[in-house]
């Protein structure tokens, strides 16, 4: 029996300068020095979309490490052959084909098209979140991984639902919750309706109707009528006249009157074709609203406008008959009188318009931001400028609603995500909002909060997408809060000179904490420098030791293996989401930096601040990678070295890298372990204690921060210059870190300059 393998596009000559993408030569490299891939070929594929085409590198490699069972269940072979492909519109930046044809139809899958090789899913995250950490060799580790725990029947989750029959659409439709008890009944039928406020929403709602029932608008019956009047005289409060003619006299003793004006105001609510039909039994009410300029003496200009409004016992038609606006045509309808036979009513008769009874109601203007923040105790102060609030889900949505209801800013919201069912438990929506998107939830809310001041904007994208509407929101914006949850947001922008002034906020996964990085105003100190303060804050302080850990479980919504929930109260988000807005509030009118964490006494509710000092930072670039840190580790490094002087001295060094950004981040640095061996020319590092310190570190920092290098000091009166050892030393620290694609850091210390030096093993 022969096995037939997939041929995709042009074959290349085995040269990887043939490869269109230096990622995918690096790949190439990755592929040929790991033993358990062989590269059989090289391939160029071309796909075209309309007019545009698309350049693919693909690696033909035969793959196997031994370590898959030669009879397993699910049907993976020990030696299988994968196509791994890199370019632009495939399912993600690196897509791993099989080209066996009979190739199991395993868990686990990506969905294609009907014909192409299946596509293994060998990663649950987004890209946007992968990158951070990848690197070519480990992208092959992770396909073993991937071929291994298939075969072994250990890749799908113990409490992961199973898999459905076909692969999930990208369409949802979200039933009621008693839809399985109250299908099938004779008296009502499900509605489906699209339930997304943008016009390409892929969600569905079901609502329950009765059978033959038509929507219908509700009335209540009561005509509105707004009268503009002349200004009037304040010379003291009144009593509530009890009829229009009342009313009348009222007006006109403080200089001002009514009836002309009701009567022109009651001609231009008529409808433009014509009359309006004369009840013949008149049971309507009329809302009369009197906006009244108020001035305090004669000929003075008004000060202020009042709304005074009545309940008039009568419908529109009727009065309008009364005052003389309206006229009956004797056809059963009433037509305004514009002077052609009709009479107007005088004024010096007791008319039935004067004895028509009215009511007071008590009117009231809404909040305007500047009243809100009166009422909240907000200072005006720096409260009127334009904002971006990026990711509105759960904390979010708490602080926009927070933030609008005390009149604090005119805010952008940003988020890419929609609502649904599950989200309510946390979120601000409500149940008609399922499967609106959130920026419009928010919209919605905060618009239903105050009726009359500026419309904030929805924007349906991620922060870090390069469109219109976020360029625009961005450019125009004076502060960014950062509510996404995401690392790659804060570190993209923050990076980016044109970023207006940044604040980021989040919660721990226990919810037993949360964290405010705020950028000084001047952006000297960006979120880059505040998040690797905060890492190393977490790592030497009593509170760290449990502030990254303990969720208290997930719940699956649905059943593909990207839809898990954290477990949350909805009360540790709002106690937070109350911290963090008031805070970011007060601290953006500061010029400073802040780096604030808040730690819950889940016990007793009290919540306890630790405001972490804030130190500036220093960067230096070496090749293609940029090494930031802070004055604080440099400070850390010169007490070392004179602690141990005339001896040299030395550590390891504790941080993490961002292979997207080209950046190393030095969190901390550790002294010398107990065996080490120094004297005035020369440290070896020890080893004793250094795994329990990485693996403390992993912990406290949920595996973020971690070994990134070697530090040493040099003897007294020396500088930091690299010694012919020293260079000895980085280039075997880079070629050791090389086979996991990473690149090696040494800094050196010397009497009054610090070095830093990056290797990286190779050159592909």
């Amino acid at each position: 029996m022969t096995t037939e393998y997939y041929t995709v596009g042009e074959q290349l000559q085995f040269d990887p300068a043939q490869l269109q993408f230096d990622e995918s030569r690096r790949l190439f490299a990755a592929c040929q020095q790991h033993s358990a891939f062989d590269v059989v070929e090289l391939r160029r594929i071309e796909r075209r979309s309309g007019d545009t085409k698309d350049i693919i590198d693909g690696i033909v490699v035969e793959c196997c490490d031994g370590t898959v069972p030669s009879r397993n269940v699910a049907g993976i072979k020990n030696r299988e052959r994968l196509l791994l492909r890199h370019g632009p519109g495939l399912i993600g930046p690196h897509e791993v084909n099989a080209l066996r044809r009979d190739f199991p139809a395993t868990l686990h899958q990506n969905s294609v098209r009907d014909g192409d090789p299946p596509s293994l899913c060998i990663y649950a995250e987004p890209w946007s979140a992968v990158e951070r950490t990848w690197t070519p060799a480990k992208h092959l580790e992770r396909i073993l991984w991937w071929l291994r725990e298939t075969a072994l029947g250990k890749l799908h989750l113990a409490d992961q639902p199973v898999e459905r029959m076909h692969f999930v659409s990208p369409f949802q439709l979200a039933l009621p919750a008693d839809f399985v008890g109250r299908a099938g009944k004779d008296a009502e039928v499900l509605h489906v309706e699209g339930a997304n406020s943008r016009p390409d929403g892929k969600v569905l709602r079901g609502y329950w109707r009765p059978k033959g029932s038509a929507k219908s608008k509700a009335d209540s019956g009561i005509d509105p009528l707004v009268v503009a009047v002349p200004t009037v005289v304040s010379t003291g409060i009144e009593r509530y006249p009890a009829t229009l003619g009342a009313l009348h006299d009222q007006l006109e003793r403080k200089g001002s009157s009514l009836l002309p004006w009701l009567v022109d105001s009651a001609k231009r609510a008529l409808p433009p074709a014509g009359g309006v039909e004369i009840p013949k039994v008149d049971t309507g009410h009329t809302l009369l609203l009197l906006q009244i300029p108020m001035a305090r003496s004669p000929g003075a200009e008004p000060e202020r406008t009042d709304a005074d409004c009545y309940f008039v016992h009568a419908s529109l038609v009727r009065l309008g008959l009364a005052c003389g606006a309206y006229f009956d045509g004797k056809d059963g309808r009433a037509y305004a009188n514009n002077g052609l036979g009709a009479v107007v009513v005088p004024l010096d008769k007791e008319e039935a318009w004067r004895e028509l009874k009215i009511e007071p109601i008590d009117a009231r203007f809404a909040l305007t931001p500047k009243d809100a923040r009166q009422a909240a105790g907000v200072p005006d102060d720096g409260a009127e400028f334009q904002g971006v609030l990026a990711g509105v889900g759960a904390l979010g949505s708490c602080m926009a609603e927070l933030w609008w209801r005390e009149g604090w800013g005119s805010w952008t919201f940003i988020d890419d995500d929609v609502l649904l069912p599950h989200n309510l438990v946390r979120h601000a929506g409500e149940d008609r909002h399922i499967g609106w998107s959130k920026v419009d939830v928010v919209t919605n809310l905060v618009e239903l909060t105050w009726s009359t001041t500026a419309k904030p904007k929805g924007v349906p994208a991620k922060v870090t997408d390069d469109t219109p509407e976020v360029r625009d929101a961005l450019a125009s914006a004076a502060l960014l809060v950062d509510a996404t949850t995401t690392l790659e947001a804060p570190r993209d922008l923050a990076v980016k000179d044109d970023t207006p002034r940044m604040a980021s906020v989040f919660l721990a996964p226990s919810g037993l904490g949360s964290v405010l990085l705020l950028e000084d105003a001047g952006r000297n100190i960006r979120l880059t420098t505040l998040e690797a303060q905060y890492y190393r804050a977490i790592l030497n302080a009593d509170w760290g030791e449990h502030h990254l850990t303990g969720h208290s479980g997930a719940f699956w919504v649905g059943a593909g293996c990207r839809d898990v929930s954290g477990v949350l109260s909805p009360e540790v988000v709002h106690l937070h989401g109350a911290t963090l807005a008031k805070q970011v509030r007060q601290l953006a009118g500061r010029q400073q930096a802040e780096l604030r964490i808040w730690t819950l006494d889940d016990e007793t509710g009290s919540l306890t601040a630790n405001i972490m000092p804030v130190e500036e930072p220093i960067e230096r670039a070496c090749g293609e990678w940029r090494v930031l840190w802070d004055k604080g580790v440099q400070q850390r490094l010169g007490v070392l070295r004179a602690e141990c002087l005339p001896s040299e001295t030395g550590g390891i060094i504790l941080g993490y890298r961002d292979h997207s950004l080209k950046t190393i981040h030095i969190v901390d640095v550790l002294s010398a372990p107990g065996d080490s061996k120094a004297n005035s020319a020369s440290f070896i590092r020890g080893t004793v204690g250094l795994a329990e310190a990485l693996e403390r570190a992993a912990n406290r920092t949920a595996n973020i921060v971690g070994y990134i290098g070697e530090w040493h000091s040099h003897p007294k009166y020396s500088s930091a210059a690299p010694s012919g050892a020293d260079v000895e030393l980085l280039a075997y620290l880079a070629k050791t870190l090389a086979m996991d694609g990473l690149p090696a850091l040494m800094v050196i210390v010397g009497e009054s300059d610090v070095s830093v030096a990056v290797g990286e093993g190779r050159d592909v």
